[in-house]
């Protein structure tokens, strides 16, 4: 029986959550070997691409876990909380006296208002690219987001870093490339959730996904 109070035991499985790296609740968590060590796959990799060891212990990094790396994860899972945030349900409510004469109305509900196109939720759209072998893989949902956030603001392309290298999105030729070099394109496409179901992803910022 653990004696640890379960506010702790709250505080420390966030603590375990996120990325040492980018602060942020990890995407395909990846250990390393010799350590122990957990990270986002695609940070821990950009951290080995640059030749350093270990962020938190400066320890070897066996590069074999990058090669056909493979999980179990929700293709389609949404961006995680950056940084993670707990709510301290702990914490007292606090109560103020009021009379009934300070008791609010209650406001008014537009029901036309709620009928409009305007106020449903926009369709979640997924951003891919074309493996090397062929085939179909998700961006990492942080990169994602920032992608459809510049198609959106109808720029031409946008730049993101993965695995601390900067790539290159353009819009028009829908493709990708590493900045400085527009010879190694890759075919990027945005898709909706139904389009996604019949593309037959394979994986998720690099990261095989089985299917079955």
């Amino acid at each position: 029986m653990s004696l640890t109070p379960p506010r702790f035991q709250s505080m420390n499985a966030v603590i375990e959550a996120e990325c040492p790296v980018c602060s942020s609740q990890m995407i395909a968590p990846t250990a390393i070997p010799a350590c122990g060590h957990k990270f986002c796959f695609t940070c821990l990799k950009g951290v080995c691409m640059n030749g350093m060891g270990c962020p938190m212990c400066r320890g070897p990094i066996d590069t074999s876990i990058f090669s056909l790396p493979s999980q179990v994860l929700d293709l389609k899972m949404d961006v995680p909380l950056s940084p993670v945030v707990v709510q301290d349900k702990y914490k007292p409510i606090e109560k103020r006296d009021t009379s009934p004469s300070e008791t609010p109305a209650p406001s008014a509900v537009n029901l036309d208002a709620s009928l409009l196109d305007d106020n449903l939720p926009e369709e979640k759209m997924y951003w891919l690219y074309r493996g090397k072998n062929q085939g179909w893989w998700r961006f990492d949902p942080r990169h994602e987001r920032d992608i459809d956030k510049a198609y959106n603001d109808d720029e031409d392309h946008c730049e993101v870093t993965i695995c601390g290298r900067t790539y290159v999105i353009d819009f028009n030729e829908q493709c990708q490339y590493p900045k400085g070099v527009p010879t190694q394109r890759r075919e990027v496409k945005r898709v909706s959730s139904a389009d996604f179901d019949t593309m037959g992803v394979k994986g998720l910022a690099g990261v095989f996904v089985p299917t079955s």
